[in-house]
This record gives C-alpha cells, sequence and structure tokens, in this order.
C-alpha cells in the first residue's frame, strides 16, 4: 500500500499532499505530522525516500507508508488522557506522533519484536524531545518502547 501521494521535498511537501488526498482530515493529525519529520526515523542514508508516500523496510527496522499512518491516526480519533499500545512499533515515528496528542496525562506503549529496534526506537525519540520545537511547547506522553519474546 502507499504511494497514492506524490512525492514531496520535504515534511511539509508530504503533509500538504496528505491533506489534498484527503488522507489527513483533522487539523490536529495534519499538526503532528507537521511536528514529526518523517526523514528524521530514517536511517541517514535513506533519507531521500523519506517524503515518498511508501513503506520503508531495512534489516529489521520499518515504517508504514503516510497514508498508512494517517489513515490509523484518523480513525483512532484520540485526545489528550486516552492510553494507546502500538504493536510492531518499528522506529517510533507514529509512536511520537500519537504522543504529541495524548499529552502528559496520556499512557503511550509501543511493543517491538527486536531489540535493535526498541533501541532505535528509544534513540529516536531523545532526538526528537531535544531538537523539536514542540517539545518545549507540548508535554508528550512519551512513547516507552519495550522488546518483546515470542514463544515458540
Amino acid at each position: 500500500m502507499g504511494g497514492a501521494v506524490s512525492t514531496g521535498e520535504d515534511n511539509d511537501d508530504l503533509v500538504d499532499n496528505l491533506v489534498e488526498a484527503e488522507y489527513i482530515k483533522s487539523p490536529m493529525v495534519q499538526n503532528v505530522f507537521r511536528a514529526v519529520d518523517r526523514a528524521d526515523y530514517y536511517l541517514e542514508e535513506y533519507r531521500e525516500s523519506a517524503y515518498k508516500d511508501l513503506a520503508w523496510k531495512h534489516g529489521h527496522l520499518h515504517m508504514s507508508a503516510p497514508c498508512i499512518y494517517s489513515e490509523v491516526m484518523e480513525a483512532l480519533q484520540l485526545t489528550p488522557g486516552l492510553s494507546c499500545l502500538n504493536l510492531g512499533s518499528g522506529t517510533g515515528y507514529l509512536s511520537s506522533m500519537i504522543g504529541l496528542i495524548l499529552g502528559p496525562y496520556g499512557i503511550n506503549h509501543g511493543v517491538e519484536l527486536f531489540e535493535d529496534v526498541v533501541e532505535y526506537a528509544r534513540k529516536k525519540q531523545k532526538e526528537f524531545t531535544h531538537k523539536s520545537d514542540c517539545s518545549t511547547t507540548l508535554i508528550t506522553a512519551n512513547p516507552i518502547s519495550k522488546w518483546a519474546t515470542v514463544c515458540s
């Protein structure tokens, strides 16, 4: 899935395209997509693909297409103070956006199968918190990423 939205040059172009294609409908979802730059969750050598409406996978790292994330965000109808459990939380991109909506009284957990992906997501969340303008004006429900083992 994905690829329905034209390629943008930066995060704002990507969001504009998602709005124009009516994947993003609400101002709240639009705001969090603008606040969390998709390229920041990519490995450096793959960032040129960040603004394409395509899924991305490298090793254990994975992200769905932006149109999928936007549909998920709209369908969840998140509000401050709710709880969210993201199974297969990947790089932490979706969990970071969710945390901005849930706010300081929300609960935001991600569960991931691969320990290296959990460490990557924690690193990206820390970078987002330090870099983001919104982290100084919004208090987020920071994602708590956990490593899950699977029994055979």
